[in-house]
């Protein structure tokens, strides 16, 4: 976790920050995905476990494309999804940044072939 943070690289839609490494993992997955809420904008744990929830939810859907350009890269990732400023967190939102940023970091990818 601490090597993510310190060499990895952002992207940033607002209000979905990734933070994203590849690496080589233990299992053979193409991607390892973690999820994060910051207690400071959002006090009750209820709270932010309905963001988590809507951020898990807005990966599985959307992560193929990610997937397909790591195998067709022969590599792996590691990627945290942070909220900042969770004002405005519907699904709706979520679901449109995380594809963003799914898409980002696949165009980043498949041009480091």
């Amino acid at each position: 976790m601490d090597e993510l943070f310190r060499s990895g690289n952002k992207e940033f839609e607002y209000p979905v920050l990734a933070v994203w490494k590849v690496c080589d993992l233990p299992e053979e997955v193409p991607c390892q995905a973690g999820f994060s809420v910051s207690k400071k904008f959002l006090k009750k744990a209820v709270d932010r476990n309905r963001v988590k929830r809507r951020m898990r939810e807005a990966y599985r859907l959307q992560k193929t494309p990610l997937h397909e350009a790591l195998r067709n890269a022969d590599k792996q990732v590691a990627v945290l999804f942070i909220t900042v400023k969770t004002d405005n967190t519907s699904y709706d939102r979520l679901h449109g940044k995380i594809l963003l940023t799914l898409q980002s970091i696949a165009r980043k990818i498949e041009d480091s072939k």
